[in-house]
């Protein structure tokens, strides 16, 4: 399919959306009692694991996981639905290096009865997806192995508009408000592309790698170099201010008053730390060999993450929600390593988590959804 040719879904996205509401309201009628079983939505196979016990760490509850193998979910577009990469099995598959691959795709699925609808299809892969604040458009790209080309699509129309004149680097890019997406070109410039495909070099840096691009407020987050310099760039006074290096990861909290920093402190070692809006330290929330997924909940007062410790007699390994207050942490899954960073349902009531496992000499996704009370 051609990408300027796309599936409009339309009307069926707003029907999916209402109806996912309703849907939502007969599914908390029913409670299941058991640990662990496994229901059919669908068609589809998904593992749904209680567990109600308070945290032996903090008072937050969890109220259930659900576990559905071969999908990688991306995004929430509402409490009930999230946006979805698959294999599309409906088409013929290519042989890449001696292997059958089908194209990845992107659907919507509805949480409580497992149904897919169609976002985009086509003989190209497609992924990388994430939703608007307001969850009226999603940024997605056409993939090619390590790069992508950009497109953002308007949920209501289901139309698509290109966001990148070339490709860059498939993990690069996010939403700098409701009308605008941020990414590094592969010269090292910071381009900003509107909802309509208007695209604008925004910065300059003249370094070729630029990575970790976001935008908080009036400034532009960035990380350059070899000792991997966290940058700011504002966008009203044009000046750039070098904040900490070291830095993996910076992540602004909703009301850009706060940075989640992943910073290394030595091989093999990184640090979660909470640090003001300029990079000072105020506190530090875990430790281990990797920290991936890092993501704060919408009101700002919990952080999720995914460590890997570098000691096994540690158990330190899996994904853990803290209070960023407190500093009271929820052990969540076990053993897992993220594909993508967490994603939070608008609420802060469920939590999105994908990861990918070898299975049969491939690797499969996983997602989990996990539930909050």
């Amino acid at each position: 399919m051609n990408p300027d040719q796309n599936f409009r879904p339309g009307k069926m996205v707003q029907m999916l959306l209402c109806s996912a509401v309703l849907l939502s309201i007969a599914a908390c009628s029913t409670e299941n009692t058991d640990s662990r079983q496994t229901v059919e939505k669908s068609g589809k196979k998904i593992t749904v694991m209680d567990n109600t016990s308070e945290s032996v760490y903090t008072k937050l509850k969890l109220a259930g996981i659900e576990k559905t193998e071969g999908i990688r979910g991306l995004d929430f577009v509402s409490e009930e639905v999230i946006v979805l990469d698959k294999e599309n099995r409906n088409l013929p598959p290519q042989t890449v290096e001696g292997q059958e691959r089908y194209p990845h795709n992107l659907y919507l699925r509805t949480l409580s009865s497992g149904v897919d609808t169609p976002l985009q299809e086509g003989e190209k892969n497609y992924g990388a997806a994430q939703l608007s604040p307001d969850k009226s458009r999603v940024f997605y790209k056409e993939l090619y192995e390590a790069t992508g080309l950009g497109f953002i699509m308007n949920l209501a129309t289901g139309v698509s508009v290109k966001a990148s004149a070339a490709e860059f680097r498939s993990e690069e890019g996010s939403w700098a408000d409701n009308e605008h997406v941020l990414f590094p070109d592969m010269e090292g410039n910071i381009v900003k592309a509107d909802v309509n495909g208007k695209q604008e070099t925004v910065l300059k840096t003249g370094i070729p790698y630029v990575h970790e691009v976001v935008q908080s407020g009036s400034r532009i987050l960035y990380i350059t170099g070899e000792d991997s310099q966290l940058s700011a760039y504002d966008t009203e006074t044009k000046q750039t201010k070098v904040l900490k290096k070291n830095v993996m990861w910076a992540i602004p909290s909703p009301d850009g008053s706060r940075l989640a920093i992943v910073e290394r402190t030595k091989p093999g070692e990184m640090v979660l730390l909470i640090c003001d809006s300029e990079g000072s330290e105020q506190s530090r929330l875990a430790a281990g060999q990797q920290i991936f997924g890092t993501s704060w909940s919408p009101d700002g007062s919990k952080l999720a993450y995914v460590t890997t410790s570098a000691n096994a007699a540690e158990d330190q390994d899996g994904l853990f929600i803290t209070e960023v207050e407190t500093g009271e942490q929820t052990p969540v899954l076990n053993d897992i390593e993220v594909a993508d960073q967490l994603r939070w349902s608008p609420s802060g009531k469920k939590l999105l988590a994908s990861v990918s496992v070898l299975k049969d000499n491939a690797y499969q996704f996983i997602t989990y959804v996990v539930k909050l009370s």
